[in-house]
This record gives structure tokens, C-alpha cells and sequence, in this order.
């Protein structure tokens, strides 16, 4: 290993920090990695400093951003944490809307303004695979309505918290080659690494037999197992595998007569009949092409002032990796209507006022199920995690309830869109942003301080 510079140790940090003396120590920052002198040198200003030339070694410019800690494991002084937040691209519209991935990058990288640690966002084109740097973006407002994008050179990441946008950029050969190649890195850790597919998210969490009973159920589509779903359900719905926002998703009910109806939620809605499944199949080819797609069991759901709905949970872990809810709203559809995503129209309204309805405001019950609601999140999010051995940070879970009240899981998303205004609470929406980056701090290793 290359020896670059000198690190310069108060031997109060020394002490708090456990570091051996030697003549030589290890120092990382994000997955560059040297030896360095080390001096025991006491200072008034600060408790260490490096020398201009491991400084430039390790690509550190405004080294106030940084805490420092000591690896035990890996027997190194680690400097950081610096987390990179990767988009498939940089927006920079002229309209601001607040629902929009420019709003969740800006409002991303001004929270991170006032955590202790490094952010950018970068893109697959910032990285310098050679140099091991990345051309990293900060945004600095410049007034009210107005601001700009601002690049500097960063080291490599910790952490990098995976925010492309949608299955098109995470299917781009660039995002896949970036991602398999930072998977790799020494030391980095990369969290939310794809969106998730409905039919595998089905089979992992099977793995758990405490959640079969929230499971609705789901096979691929094909058409033998299509009629046999309509030999045994009255209802079902036909979803695109890597589907999401509602688009795409086909609701099938088998009259007394054996037809099938059917209602095609794409760019508005389409309904029909068909007289077999086969039938079924050939009459919605236009819509679902060659994508792969999932049939699955139809509950009867209840409804709130005759609408459908169900429950949105954005479900997060925290600054001490701990999973928690973060928010929890209902999506309510429009009148007619099943499918209660906002962009197909639907509406929020606070879960207790929907519990407070349907559960004829039974206090008792109601605490019951927010607590049942609480183990069943848990249970879904720590079963992904352990079967598939990838880590989350956050979830998006769409959950129903039928009408004797039990709860069933509709779908589980590793990437929910998060809009920056609310009419429910500001600090409500402040803490979805926020502990994503708290997370990152943890799993960098690093201490969550103010």
C-alpha cells in the first residue's frame, strides 16, 4: 500500500477514539485507502489535520464537513461520511413542481446541507473510474423561486442511496454498468439498489409463513393458471410485473353467465368483454405486449364513502437502522374506480379519519390494528432484506383492507416517490427526505450528531 503525507492526532482524540500509536496508520476516505505518517502533534484549532499532500491524495478539500472515527474491524482512520445520491440524470427544469424528481433531488441536497456529513448527487457521466473521483452536484438556492445546480470533484461515496426514477433509466445500460461496477468497491455500501418486481417480491416474502395471510393470491399469468384463478376467484387483477403507478393493471370480474369483464387502467380506462380466458388474453394483448404480468386473487375490499382506497406507508429506516413508519396516508379512488394511485386520480386523506369510519371509531380495535399494521410493515420489510440479502432503506407498501377488517399487502416498492408540499404536514414531509440521509450516516459507520 502507497504512503502519502502525514496525519496530525491531538492525543485527546487519540484517547477517544482508541487508535494504537504506530508510526504508520491506514486512512480511508470513501474506497481510497493509504498509509500515512502519523504524529501525535496537540493543537488549540482542531483535533486533526492533513497534510496538503494526503489532503489531495484523498481528494479532500473542506475537511470542517468530516467527523473522523477508527475502524476496529479493519484497523484504519476513516474520514467521512461522504454519500453520494445517484439519479439517472440532473433535471433542470424552469418550472418548479413539486411532485417532480428535480423537487426531490433540491430538496434532498438542501436537507443534506444541515446533517453532518458530505452529500452530492451524481449521475453514471460524473464518475471517473480512473481517478476514482465523481463530478458531484449541490444545489444553492439563489432566491425565493430561483437557484442553480453546482458541481465540484468528490471522492468516491460511503454510501450511495439509489434514487434513479424510474424501470426505463434503472434499464439504461450506463445505470446497470454504474451500478454493478460501485457494488464492487471496496468499503461502499449501496442502498435501494433496483425497483422490485412483483412476482419475485411474492416468492420472497412466501419465505415467511407469518405473512401468508396478508398475501393475496398471486401466480404468473399465464393461461393455465389463469383459468384456473377464475375457476376459483370472482375477482382478479392482471398487473404488470414491473408495473408501477397503477399503469397497466387489468381488472377481470366473472359474471354469473361466465363472461368476463374486464377494465384496462392505461391512459384512462377501457372495459370489455371476453368469453374464456383464452379469449381473455387475446383481448388484452395490445395492452400488456410482451411484459411480463401477474394475475392475482381479487379481495373484496372495503370501501370509504363508496370509494375504494387503501393505505400508502412510506417505511423508513432511521439514523440508528431501526425500520419505523414515516408516513402513512390513504389513497382514496376516484368514484367507479379501483385503482386509488394519485397519478390515476385519487385523493389523501388521513388514515384516522378513514379507521375512525370503518372501524365505527372502536378506540380499542383501532390501536389494535395501527399495531398489527406496525408488525406487519416490520415483518415485510425485514424478510426482504434477509431472503434477497440486499439492504433498504425505505419501502413504499399500498396495504387494503377487506370487509371484515383484515389487512391484505397489495405491493411493496423500493422506490417511492415522495412529493415536497403536503396539505397533511410539513414535518411529516421533512422526516421522509431526512432519514433516508440519517440512515446513510449510520450505515457509513458514522454517529448521527447535531
Amino acid at each position: 500500500m502507497k504512503t502519502v503525507g502525514q496525519i496530525y492526532l491531538t492525543s485527546n482524540l487519540i484517547n477517544k477514539l482508541e487508535i494504537p500509536i504506530s508510526r504508520l496508520i491506514k486512512v480511508r476516505v470513501g474506497v481510497k485507502t493509504y498509509l500515512s505518517q502519523l504524529i501525535v502533534r496537540d493543537s488549540q484549532r482542531r483535533s486533526y489535520i492533513l497534510s496538503p499532500q494526503l489532503a489531495r491524495a484523498l481528494n479532500l478539500r473542506k475537511i470542517n464537513k468530516y467527523q473522523i472515527r477508527y475502524d476496529q474491524e479493519n484497523e484504519m482512520i476513516h474520514i467521512g461520511p461522504i454519500i453520494g445520491i445517484m439519479a439517472d440524470y440532473l433535471p433542470n427544469e424552469t418550472e418548479y413542481k413539486p411532485n417532480s424528481v428535480q423537487a426531490e433531488l433540491i430538496y434532498l441536497s438542501n436537507m443534506g446541507l444541515k446533517l453532518p456529513a458530505q452529500y452530492y448527487i451524481f449521475t453514471p457521466s460524473s464518475i471517473n473510474w480512473t481517478k476514482k473521483t465523481i463530478r458531484g452536484y449541490t444545489y444553492r438556492k439563489l432566491d425565493q423561486d430561483q437557484g442553480n445546480w453546482i458541481s465540484s470533484e468528490y471522492p468516491f461515496p460511503d454510501i450511495v442511496y439509489d434514487r434513479i426514477a424510474s424501470r426505463k433509466g434503472e434499464g439504461r445500460a450506463s445505470v446497470k454498468y454504474t451500478k454493478r461496477k460501485l457494488m464492487s468497491m471496496p468499503y461502499l455500501k449501496y442502498f435501494n439498489p433496483a425497483f422490485l418486481n412483483k412476482w419475485k417480491v411474492h416468492g420472497l416474502l412466501l419465505n415467511n409463513d407469518s405473512l401468508t395471510p396478508y398475501l393475496p393470491e398471486t401466480k404468473l399469468l399465464t393461461l393455465t393458471n389463469l383459468t384456473e384463478m377464475i375457476s376459483k376467484h370472482k375477482t382478479l387483477y392482471l398487473k404488470p410485473s414491473n408495473g408501477s403507478q397503477g399503469h397497466g393493471i387489468i381488472k377481470v370480474v366473472c359474471d354469473q353467465s361466465g363472461r368476463l369483464r374486464y377494465t384496462v387502467y392505461k391512459k384512462g380506462r377501457h372495459s370489455g368483454y371476453a368469453g374464456s380466458p383464452d379469449g381473455l388474453l387475446k383481448a388484452t394483448r395490445y395492452c400488456r405486449k410482451r411484459h411480463p404480468y401477474i394475475v392475482q386473487e381479487g379481495i373484496n375490499l372495503d370501501s370509504y364513502q363508496h370509494s375504494a382506497f387503501d393505505i400508502r406507508i412510506i417505511y423508513q429506516k432511521n439514523s440508528d437502522g431501526e425500520w419505523l413508519i414515516s408516513k402513512k396516508f390513504v389513497r382514496v379512488a376516484p368514484r367507479g374506480s379501483s385503482v386509488a394511485n394519485m397519478s390515476r386520480g385519487g385523493t389523501a386523506e388521513t388514515s384516522k379519519k378513514v379507521f375512525d369510519d370503518i372501524f365505527n371509531e372502536d378506540r380499542e380495535l383501532i390501536i389494535s390494528k395501527n399495531e398489527e399494521l406496525q408488525n406487519m410493515c416490520k415483518m415485510v420489510a425485514e424478510t426482504l432484506e434477509d431472503v434477497s440479502q440486499k439492504i433498504y432503506g425505505e419501502l413504499g407498501l399500498d396495504i387494503g383492507i377487506d370487509k371484515e377488517g383484515n389487512f391484505w399487502l397489495i405491493e411493496v416498492n423500493s422506490k417511492p416517490r415522495k412529493t415536497t408540499e403536503t396539505t397533511l404536514s410539513q414535518g411529516i414531509v421533512r422526516n421522509t427526505f431526512r432519514r433516508p440521509l440519517q440512515y446513510a450516516i449510520y450505515l457509513a459507520g458514522f454517529e448521527n450528531r447535531k
